[in-house]
């Protein structure tokens, strides 16, 4: 067997930014758009007018492995079991690898240029070379549970680069991730597609061990991503609820925790609404229920919910709820939960238990069963009707939740365990556009917002402050448009956010689809009240670019939030702009994210562009430092088509 690592390394070190050929070509694919070359080295070279990839293919089959032409085809090859197919398919090559033979079959990208995409992660490096990654399952996981290692909810099998070339991993490819660093200095190299039968997959005796993907070309980042992203995600059928796109939720999650009440609920409304602060709902976050799972309203916390929320009403609030996919074994819906089989089960028909952040054993609804879904959904509905709760935010959803011995029922084997997240955002998304879900796969159909996973409160790139933008962009660039950022100033885990941070926070929030707040802004006094509320007036004040731009998502499957190359896609500069965004084409917001900042780096797109505070113009593709930054700056420009300098 050959070393992957020292056959990689080799190559890397001696010629990476050269072509290189040797002995006889194999397989010649050639389409309007690119070609495609195999030869004896197993160096697939994919080249295009633009751009140019090159793949180390085959790493896991046995040295002196002589393959032959397979009979039915000139473009396929037979290594003794195991079979590699390339054909064109539009702008794009398939590669598919077919084995009866090995455990795993891999082939490893080289990441030239810039490349973004993937999976959610707790660094969200922008773009993703910039932190090289272990080999993990590519599925949906609570990435907080092993930060070093899982990726998010929100993830897809899908790169794109600066040399206009994508990647898309098929859905029924058993993968595993990794992106390695092979000559050490920091930063990914490959990106190893590597298909395998090992848990959290399913061994699987009557299939054939598959690794399929597509490499796709265009003129450059942009190109290839307005080709390839139709083809690859569904639109959204609607816009979200206009009034999370118009005003601030609030949550009781960060400033109560568990310890959440009704007297601290209309405490917490009343504080907003007598400060003059405009809201889209109020949510009560965890531990309302009676038993984790029950979805009943606990008596000693909440004497009367239906008078609390008709309150709320009354006082121009809506009222959403924190519920979950757990029924926690002590609940009493688990007994009937469990009897009539609604938990995931293993083949023998057991229900199978789990653990998760709020039980140690609890049953895990099965979402691919329609009995359990409707048992689920129906007690849901039982709870808006008896109480007046508007919607949901439904948490977790993720595969990593999910026992070791699972049974997804009527699914086809080879989409487990991924389609789990996909029947759960199905299921709750009949719920309508105030929904929130924290998980993404394949559910770019489906209605409502998708929110960044808990944020923590600091500045850094270890899930602060700095991971927001770059957050934002990863969740549009796969196809989900409707980005519900975190809480402003994050969950307050293991600190609180300073004043500045948390000021920091909600400016950044300005221009993003909509703005969570859970700390109250009046716990660091009046000055701050006057600063959210401003950040809160300039939000509702773009909400009918909010709205238009979501509109737009429906028809075209485009980002309401874009990166700066979307209006530079060969300018190197803006291809590692990392923490600005463009609203539409014709607003950049370049938040201030850095403690005690007094200036700030900008990256002008090409055109002319208009500072809102000051009316100043700049001109790009250009770097700026903007000098006069105070903590009352919030920066965005303008696009001019007219004005010149």
């Amino acid at each position: 067997m050959m070393s992957p690592g020292a056959l990689i390394a080799s190559i890397l070190m001696l010629e990476i930014q050269r072509f290189v050929a040797s002995g006889e070509t194999l397989i010649q694919v050639e389409s309007p758009y690119n070609s495609v070359a195999v030869g004896e080295d197993r160096i697939l070279h994919f080249d295009h007018p633009k751009g140019k990839a090159r793949i180390f293919l085959g790493l896991t089959i046995p040295d002196g492995s002589n393959p032959v032409q397979c009979r039915n085809s000139v473009n396929c090859l037979d290594f003794g079991g195991t079979g590699l197919e390339i054909h064109d398919e539009a702008h794009c090559q398939m590669i598919s690898w077919v084995t009866d033979t090995l455990s795993q079959l891999k082939d490893c990208v080289v990441l030239d240029g810039h490349w973004y995409g993937g999976g959610q992660q707790i660094s969200q490096p922008w773009p993703i070379e910039k932190v090289p990654r272990n080999e993990t399952p590519y599925v949906t996981a609570d990435m907080l549970q092993r930060r070093d290692l899982w990726y998010g909810g929100v993830s897809e099998p899908y790169w794109i680069s600066s040399r206009g070339i994508a990647v898309r991993v098929t859905d029924d490819t058993p993968l595993f991730l990794s992106l390695p660093d092979e000559d050490n200095d920091g930063k990914a190299d490959l990106l190893c597609l590597r298909a395998a039968r090992e848990p959290p997959f399913p061994l699987l005796q009557d299939f054939p061990l598959t690794l399929t993907y597509f490499l796709c070309s265009g003129a450059n980042v942009k190109e290839v991503h307005e080709r390839t992203s139709p083809v690859s995600f569904p639109y959204p059928p609607a816009i979200p609820d206009v009034r999370m796109l118009e005003d601030p939720i609030w949550s009781t999650w960060a400033e109560y925790k568990e310890d959440v009440n009704e007297q601290r609920v209309r405490e917490f409304a009343y504080g907003i609404k007598r400060r003059g602060f405009n809201n889209s709902q109020v949510e009560i976050d965890d531990n309302w229920e009676t038993c984790y799972g029950d979805l009943t309203f606990n008596p000693d916390k909440f004497p009367d919910p239906r008078k609390l929320i008709t309150e709320l009403h009354e006082e121009g609030f809506r009222v959403t709820l924190w519920v979950h996919p757990f029924v926690n074994r002590e609940c009493q819906s688990f007994v009937e939960g469990d009897r009539k089989g609604y938990f995931i089960q293993d083949e023998t028909g057991e229900t199978q238990l789990t653990s998760w952040w709020q039980g140690s054993s609890a049953g895990l609804v099965d979402f691919s069963s329609p009995e359990a879904v409707r048992w689920w959904t129906h007690r849901l509905k039982v709870l808006q009707k008896s109480t007046g709760v508007d919607s949901f935010k439904f948490d977790a959803g993720e595969t990593s939740w999910m026992p070791k011995s699972y049974v997804l029922r009527n699914v086809d084997k080879r989409a487990w365990p991924d389609a789990f997240s996909r029947l759960f955002v199905e299921a709750v998304a009949r719920f309508g556009g105030m929904i929130e879900v924290r998980v993404g796969k394949g559910t770019q159909g489906h209605l409502g917002f998708v929110r960044m996973l808990d944020k923590d409160s600091t500045w850094g790139e270890d899930n602060g402050l700095r991971t927001l933008v770059p957050s934002l962009l990863h969740f549009g660039l796969l196809g989900y448009p409707y980005v519900l950022p975190d809480m402003v100033g994050g969950n307050s885990y293991d600190q609180e956010p300073s004043e500045e941070l948390f000021l920091r926070w909600a400016q950044a929030n300005t221009f993003m689809p909509a703005i969570q707040f859970s700390i109250l802004p009046w716990r660091y006094g009046d000055k701050m009240t006057e600063r959210c509320q401003r950040v809160t007036a300039l939000h509702k004040q773009f909400s009918s670019t909010l709205i238009q731009l979501a509109e737009e998502g429906i028809v075209k499957g485009i980002p309401m939030a874009r990166p700066t190359w979307w209006l530079c896609p060969e300018e190197e500069i803006c291809l590692t702009a990392d923490q600005q965004f463009l609203l539409g084409d014709k607003i950049l917001v370049t938040p201030i994210v850095h403690e005690g900042a007094r200036t700030l780096t900008v990256v002008i797109p090409p055109g002319n562009w208009k500072r809102a505070d000051t009316g100043y113009y700049y001109r790009g593709p250009h770097i700026y430092s903007i000098e006069d930054i105070t903590l009352d700056s919030i920066i965005y420009f303008t696009k001019d088509t007219e004005k010149e300098l």
